[in-house]
């Protein structure tokens, strides 16, 4: 006529399996609190009973509940070692630790009776099935979320975001990409809603790694393209400024001009070029871009007085390269002849210079092209080809290396193949050959 109390995992085989594995864990943690505790009741009780005369039958059944306790903890040992490292066919631990845990199931066979072996037997089935169904159930559940985190980005994936809280998943998933946060942008800008735009351009410039230099340097031109066409000059000027305290001050200038030119304004435009040449007069990029954009817009004159003042502050070691790019501009947007003009200045200083034949050739290439497309349908004027043939001539004349002098010959017979005729070929491999005949001799 006893009751035992305890908070064993046993005891809740059959309660809710809905709890966290955390509860489990700690109810686990404190068996053996519990089983001291039981034992001392137990004790006290014993000793009350040995009061009243009831000596023998309180010895009898102290002996059943400690036999029953020892089977318990027993298999609670071992139900906590599979537990812990589930292996098929059980875990040698070694010899050692076998005749030790025979020794152990010896005397516990020996102390306790049949149905206390049952009911540990029967408890242990329970503790294994209602670990088996937790763990399925847990399964269950994770198979489940991920097919619903599936089914939301192959949704996302297949159709562009319409909500603000598809574009807040996006960003979650790429925090770094300025591409979804100016798609998040336009997204407000769609629904007028400019304050939301500058925002989320604001939380974007906060967002992105500072190693992501590029990413930040998309989005503060994107808010410098708003503020241009929805805010103020006060406002336009203040992120402006921002924008080159924390980002490449150079771009940042040639940005802003880009955005005044395709605005129209262009006198905004030619201005910003001017603040660049002046804080970056040693950067061969700045001259270039700002002759590129006189010659866009007509001035002609002026881009050729660039050239002039833009070798002076220049380095010597970059004047090569600012003299070829104004030659490339002059021959797409100016006076081809102009161009050749410049060509024919540098190569005369460096004739030996592979790349500078190369692109004087591509732009005589280039210019014949352009010419023979705008020419009308039907009409073969291989006048328009003899600049380009020529200057093949002359650089497959002079004395090159035999590299150099086969990377020639291959562009060539390309160029022909291309625009020529059969003889026109057979004279490039003719001329070939008479190279490698001249070098055997």
């Amino acid at each position: 006529n006893r009751l035992a109390l305890g908070l064993k995992a046993s005891y809740f085989a059959h309660a809710d399996e809905s709890d966290s594995d955390e509860e489990m864990e700690s109810v686990a943690s404190s068996d053996e609190a519990e089983e001291d505790d039981e034992v001392n009741d137990e004790d006290s009780n014993d000793s009350a009973d040995s009061v009243e005369g009831d000596d023998a039958e309180s010895a009898d059944e102290e002996a059943e509940t400690l036999s029953d306790e020892d089977v318990e903890s027993g298999d609670e040992d071992e139900e906590s070692s599979e537990s812990a490292l589930d292996v098929l066919g059980g875990f040698q631990w070694g010899d050692e630790a076998e005749a030790s845990k025979g020794d152990a199931v010896a005397v516990i066979d020996a102390d306790s009776e049949s149905d206390a072996g049952d009911d540990s037997i029967e408890s242990s089935d329970e503790e294994d099935n209602a670990h088996d169904g937790k763990k399925n159930k847990k399964n269950a559940k994770r198979s489940r979320m991920e097919r619903i985190a599936q089914d939301v980005t192959a949704e996302l994936s297949e159709q562009a975001p319409t909500r603000a809280t598809d574009f807040e998943r996006l960003i979650v998933g790429s925090p770094n990409s300025s591409f979804v946060w100016l798609q998040f942008m336009a997204f407000y800008l769609g629904q007028s809603e400019v304050d939301q735009a500058r925002a989320i351009a604001e939380r974007a410039l906060k967002t992105i790694s500072p190693r992501e230099e590029q990413e930040k340097m998309n989005v503060w031109v994107a808010l410098l393209n708003l503020e241009h066409r929805f805010g103020s000059k006060e406002t336009l000027d203040s992120v402006l400024k921002r924008a080159i305290q924390f980002m490449n001050p150079k771009h940042t200038y040639l940005q802003m001009a880009k955005i005044y030119e395709r605005a129209d304004q262009f006198a905004e435009a030619e201005n910003m070029h001017k603040i660049a040449i002046s804080k970056f007069s040693g950067s061969c990029k700045v001259w270039v871009l700002f002759g590129l954009f006189y010659l866009k817009h007509g001035k002609v004159a002026e881009s050729r007085d660039l050239l002039a003042r833009a070798l002076q502050p220049l380095p010597k070691r970059k004047h090569i390269k600012a003299i070829t790019q104004f030659g490339q501009m002059e021959f797409k947007h100016g006076e081809p002849e102009r161009g050749r003009t410049v060509f024919e200045g540098v190569l005369g200083t460096y004739p030996k210079r592979v790349d500078l034949w190369s692109v004087y050739l591509d732009m005589e290439t280039k210019v014949a092209s352009t010419a023979a497309a705008a020419a009308a349908a039907g009409s073969s004027d291989e006048h328009r080809w003899q600049p380009a043939r020529k200057l093949f001539e002359r650089v497959t004349s002079m004395k090159h290396s035999s590299k150099k002098m086969k990377f020639f010959f291959k562009k060539w017979l390309a160029f022909e193949k291309a625009h020529g005729s059969e003889a026109s070929i057979e004279h490039v491999k003719q001329r070939a050959l008479e190279y490698v005949n001249s070098l055997s001799s």
